[in-house]
């Protein structure tokens, strides 16, 4: 269940859908199963308004991490759009 804001500096509380962008990133587990694939499962992530208009959710690395959008992408994306819910 979404609860705060993914940034973890952000003390923002998700409360409404319309408010903020939601993520969905299929995670992969290192487990592997017996079928000799990588599990997965898809999480959601959740930004508030402030935050979706300056950073996204990505999974890099193997982790789930918050990163700052290029300014090419904040420029051309207009406010409404980065504030608006995907899913």
């Amino acid at each position: 269940m979404l609860s705060k804001c993914a940034n973890p500096a952000c003390p923002a509380t998700f409360r409404y859908l319309r408010q903020g962008r939601i993520f969905n990133l299929e995670v992969k587990t290192p487990a592997w199963d017996g079928e000799g694939e990588r599990s997965h499962t898809v999480e959601h992530f959740w930004l508030c308004d402030r935050c979706a208009s300056v950073m996204e959710v990505v999974w890099e690395n193997g982790a789930v991490s918050t990163r700052r959008l290029q300014r090419s992408q904040t420029a051309s994306v207009p406010r409404v759009l980065a504030a608006s819910t995907t899913f």
